[in-house]
């Protein structure tokens, strides 16, 4: 970038003699600045509307050109940037997977809350991922399946964060305990992940069973959401 940009000062005509920008090297370090602030700008503003476009319609539903759009920018910046739709897309997915785990190990590693609000916080996790990005979960199968191997890792980060965790641990307490039925951490997650999950999964089917639009389908899935943890606690006792 920088040998971009210092070419499009010597081809451009700043005039001659010592106020010349080349001539005086400091001159040139502002304009240099904000040309190279405008075009990250452009870069940040691209990945914002890639994120929006991306996680509400798919890889497959985004088009370059909706991207840019919302984004102000030309679409040939996207390729010029991220070399292709692709990329772009396995970038903000990743970013996508960083901010939810971050956000599941705060729930699950709490020493403060006891184990049946951790199941109320993590369906409010997964919850909030479908609404904010329904096409997540079914692409991150997908690509499980086609042995992404960046969407693998996350999710063996994901097991292994979740199996070694304060709530893992609340579980075993209160199953030794006698409060809960015999059971493991990976019988709580089936359970939690399949009716939190499996909605924004088979939404298509479910939808055109209900003869719901989008709208009211996810307005449905909102309101299960007080419900699923109450659901996956009464399975345990």
């Amino acid at each position: 970038m920088p040998l971009k940009i210092e070419y499009i000062f010597k081809t451009m005509n700043f005039g001659k003699g010592k106020h010349a920008p080349f001539n005086n090297p400091t001159l040139c370090l502002p304009m240099k600045k904000n040309i190279a602030e405008n075009l990250n700008n452009t870069q940040a503003r691209i990945k914002q509307a890639a994120r929006i476009i991306f996680l509400k319609q798919g890889l497959e539903g985004a088009r370059t050109q909706e991207i840019a759009a919302l984004a102000d920018a030309n679409p040939a910046l996207i390729p010029y940037y991220f070399k292709s739709k692709h990329k772009l897309f396995d970038i903000i997915l990743e970013e996508a997977f960083n901010a939810f785990i971050a956000k599941v190990e705060k729930v699950v590693n709490d020493g403060s809350t006891n184990f049946e609000t951790k199941v109320e916080l993590l369906v409010v996790c997964y919850s909030e991922m479908i609404l904010e990005s329904p096409h997540l979960p079914l692409y991150s199968i997908t690509v499980i399946r086609n042995s992404h191997s960046a969407v693998i890792n996350y999710t063996k980060q994901m097991r292994n964060m979740l199996h070694v965790s304060v709530m893992a641990r609340q579980l075993k307490q209160e199953v030794k305990a006698g409060k809960f039925k015999p059971t493991t951490m990976a019988q709580v997650l089936m359970n939690l992940l399949g009716l939190t999950l499996f909605p924004a999964l088979a939404a298509q089917v479910l939808q055109t069973m209900g003869d719901m639009k989008e709208v009211h389908y996810m307005q449905l899935i909102n309101s299960r959401q007080k419900h699923i943890a109450g659901w996956v606690l009464h399975t345990l006792k």
